[in-house]
């Protein structure tokens, strides 16, 4: 099987999509999957990636499909009325959505600078056309992972392929990466139902993952935005989500994706995740926000009965009570059976001087 020379891949464990961008490891990279919700068209393709860009998103992601290559003369042109007013074929409805070269174009400059541009090519010819376009990094949908000529054409592109493993048995991920090996491959954990339900969400495949050593995320089709945040704590260093401008919208994937102020949450959760699973301190110590609850909630050693200057302490002349003002409990033991220095009243804090050790 002939193909290009792979370059050598950069360490992974740093930057998770090497082709283009070096990501810190405390950092999850967050896709906007735009997909088709542009309905076809441009005006609408920009506000999406406004709205990602807004929401705080890494990356904007699109869709590309040559029509012909997708599916068998029959079943293009079977009846369709899930968006009757784009046509009564699939065939229609697909052309409706998609985009021509010179939108696709707009879109890419409109992201410069900005946000990263990504896409989802379907096909050999969408392939050839998104690299004649110039895009940041290549996503293969899931049931695309078995289609080894639409990955031995991607590999000739040395960008990094983020690839969702939905419906993949485990000998089917370890052959499309063979295709692509020596190349900088992130994979995502993904359901492919939509929505996801979430006894199927099975999100500790996220960790089962790692076994391929490669960098993993999580394509998240859940009808709402708990599971995101749960896959960054999982491991997952990519998370992908389907978003509109407004579920109300005709088409075929609006009724599934986030308005944007639920892309804005789940970005603002995730980072909040991020935030948490960050190492402060190595060791555990007390950290600056606990000091006040440390130093008012702290039990300490405290007389339970006055105690006389010369009197030995007894296990019954104490007791523990906070704030943080006496000898630790753990010296209890240590008192017992010494002399006082001084009169001690009841409920005073022990401290050192007090008793003679």
């Amino acid at each position: 099987m002939a193909r290009s020379r792979p370059r050598k891949s950069r360490k992974t464990r740093v930057s998770i999509v090497n082709g283009f961008k070096e990501i810190p490891e405390s950092h999850t990279y967050v896709i906007g999957e735009a997909g088709n919700n542009h309905n076809g068209e441009l005006e609408k393709g920009y506000k999406l990636i406004d709205v990602a860009i807004e929401a705080g998103c890494d990356a904007v992601k699109f869709q590309k499909r040559d029509i012909d290559s997708m599916l068998t003369k029959d079943r293009l042109d079977r009846v369709f009325t899930n968006v009757p007013e784009w046509g009564d074929t699939y065939r229609k409805v697909r052309e409706h959505i998609e985009l021509s070269w010179e939108e696709f174009k707009k879109l890419k400059e409109y992201c410069k600078g900005k946000i990263d541009f990504i896409v989802t090519p379907f096909d050999i010819p969408s392939v050839r056309f998104l690299e004649k376009l110039g895009v940041d990094a290549y996503k293969v949908a899931a049931f695309t992972l078995t289609d080894i000529p639409v990955l031995e054409e991607l590999a000739k592109t040395n960008k990094t392929i983020i690839m969702s493993v939905g419906m993949a048995t485990e000998q089917e991920v370890k052959d499309a990466l063979e295709v692509l090996e020596g190349y900088d491959v992130v994979l995502l954990h993904c359901v492919s139902s939509y929505p996801m339900r979430a006894e199927d969400a099975n999100l500790q495949w996220i960790q089962w993952l790692k076994k391929f050593g490669k960098p993993v995320g999580f394509s998240d089709h859940e009808n709402g935005i708990t599971f995101g945040p749960v896959a960054v704590a999982l491991g997952a260093r990519v998370i992908e989500k389907h978003y509109t401008i407004n579920r109300a919208l005709p088409g075929l994937d609006h009724a599934m994706s986030l308005e944007p102020h639920g892309l804005k949450k789940l970005v603002r959760n995730i980072r909040k995740v991020e935030k948490g699973l960050q190492w402060s301190k190595q060791e555990r110590e007390v950290l600056p926000g606990e000091l006040k609850i440390f130093d008012e909630k702290r039990r300490t050693i405290v007389a339970a009965k006055e105690i006389k200057k010369g009197e030995k302490i007894t296990r019954e002349m104490l007791t523990t009570k906070g704030p943080n003002r006496g000898l630790p409990p753990k010296m209890i033991p240590e008192l017992i059976g010494k002399p006082a220095m001084q009169d001690i009243e009841a409920d005073t804090h022990i401290t050192f001087g007090m008793v003679k050790l």
